[in-house]
């Protein structure tokens, strides 16, 4: 599969994900540590989402391109 489009697959997963967590966790989403909270959640309940292509696998630059993908959706604002 092209990286970009992993990408882009795994990009839409976390989205929906982000989406059903926010659901069932209303204060913690809308709180500043929302999206911290939220990838904690990836990293213990989730981490196969977490399985896509980075610069390198540190977790440092998965939680930067999830925390991205979720600013640009608007489902984040810091």
């Amino acid at each position: 599969m092209p990286l970009r489009q992993q990408d882009s697959e795994a990009r839409r997963a976390i989205i929906r994900e982000w989406d059903d967590w926010a659901r069932n966790n209303p204060a913690d989403s809308k709180s500043a540590a929302g999206c911290v909270l939220f990838f904690v959640h990836l990293q213990q309940e989730k981490s196969g989402l977490l399985d896509f292509h980075s610069t390198s696998d540190k977790w440092q630059d998965k939680w930067q391109m999830v925390h991205g993908w979720l600013r640009r959706e608007g489902r984040v604002k810091d």
